[in-house]
């Protein structure tokens, strides 16, 4: 087995963990807010029972209690969910570091247009990971966290401020996961750094029977709560990559702030729903964002259409000369760029009639959504682009000539 075939191996191996971790570590957190929303008083009443919720699962029932622990009466073991989160995160930063980084970051920025290299494009994305961190923590851990509304909306104005500068610096691909990389480092740091930490006092304050820390409890909640809202953002990224109207566009940076605003919203409906809040005032102050910020969306990720097509009509030669340069180290059957055994999706353009079936694709991912070549590794001109663009429009035909 060659270097690169075990890296792929190992790659998927990660993506198989790291989707493992983040639904043991997510499930949890959304499965604990929902726990809250449905405890109700315990029948017969108890003192030491705050609250409880009757479920059903594979043919059993279950009765969960949320309890006053008295001073020295600790269950043991007590069950925490950290290691779910630093898996999630070590895989999480592995996989940027083997699909991004082992490579020297040149899927990372567009040679074309970036003003960063390659190698400080990598500096720069793991400097950030920390500094963001840092920044979020100590926000929150000031007396400016005590200000709720008014760090919630610094909090924001700095996280839109990372989408802006990192759709600026690197691909757009590259840019949404990591994004994501950053939110999800925040929220790993909470788990292990703020809410953990929290929990093991209590338990210790409660062996030794001594008051809580209750101010250390109230920011670990709040920690938490920011937690779980950035948790739809978060999978969206991971998920966004599929889907290169989300970041190909000219204004990725608004549509990515958008989504961020649509998962946070959704994430606020989705609470309101589990309380069964009857109050209208919530659901609409959240519906409305939520709704404009769909609409936007939709308006913002519709490609533009392509320029008419000049005249004269576009050699086929021409375009086989711009496939062969640009997408044929990949997409052929023995593909010779290092690491593929096969063409990606199985699409090669050997032969003139598969460029012919493909061709409104080609269109899409080269000149609309500017997904191909993958980073513009290649370095596809603009007048390339719209080249093929032109000949798709012009109906895509071919002359009497195939790859040899």
């Amino acid at each position: 087995m060659t270097l690169q075939a075990f890296i792929d191996w190992f790659v998927v191996a990660l993506r198989w963990i790291h989707i493992v971790a983040i639904l043991g570590w997510v499930g949890t957190s959304l499965y604990f807010m929902w726990l809250d929303s449905k405890l109700r008083p315990a029948q017969p009443a108890d003192d030491r029972v705050l609250g409880e919720a009757c479920m059903g699962h594979g043919g059993g029932f279950y009765i969960m209690q949320k309890r006053r622990i008295a001073a020295g009466q600790v269950p043991s073991p007590v069950y925490w969910f950290r290691n779910e989160a630093a898996i999630t995160w070590v895989t999480g930063f592995l996989l940027l570091v083997f699909i991004y980084y082992w490579t020297g970051g040149v899927d990372l920025v567009d040679p074309e247009t970036s003003v960063i290299s390659p190698g400080a494009a990598i500096g720069f994305a793991i400097v950030l990971l920390v500094v963001a961190w840092i920044v979020y923590d100590q926000l929150w851990a000031s007396a400016l966290g005590d200000k709720v509304a008014l760090a919630n909306a610094i909090s924001l104005v700095l996280l839109f401020g990372v989408v802006v500068l990192l759709c600026k610096l690197f691909t757009g691909r590259a840019a949404v996961i990591h994004i994501g990389a950053v939110m999800g480092t925040n929220m790993v740091a909470n788990v292990w750094t703020r809410i953990i930490p929290a929990q093991e006092e209590a338990v210790a304050a409660t062996k030794g029977g001594r008051e809580r820390n209750m101010v250390m409890a109230g920011r670990a909640r709040r920690r938490a709560i920011h937690n779980t809202y950035l948790t739809l953002p978060v999978i969206f990224t991971m998920i966004a990559t599929h889907a290169p109207g989300t970041y190909s566009h000219a204004l990725n940076w608004l549509i990515l702030s958008l989504l961020i605003v649509v998962g946070i919203a959704a994430r606020h409906l989705m609470i309101l729903y589990d309380r069964r809040e009857p109050a209208r005032a919530p659901w609409l102050s959240t519906a409305a964002p939520f709704a404009v910020s769909v609409v936007a969306l939709g308006f913002l990720s519709t490609p533009a259409g392509a320029p008419a097509p000049a005249a004269g009509q576009v050699p086929f030669t021409v375009v086989r000369g711009i496939v062969d340069l640009r997408c044929g180290s990949c997409h052929s059957r023995k593909p010779t760029e290092p690491g593929l055994a096969a063409p990606p999706n199985a699409i090669s353009f050997d032969t003139a009639e598969e460029m012919a079936l493909r061709a409104p694709a080609i269109k899409t991912t080269s000149l609309l959504a500017r997904t191909m070549p993958p980073g513009n590794n290649t370095r596809m001109t603009n007048e390339e682009r719209a080249l093929l663009g032109r000949w798709v429009d012009q109906g895509a035909r071919l002359e009497p000539t195939a790859r040899q």
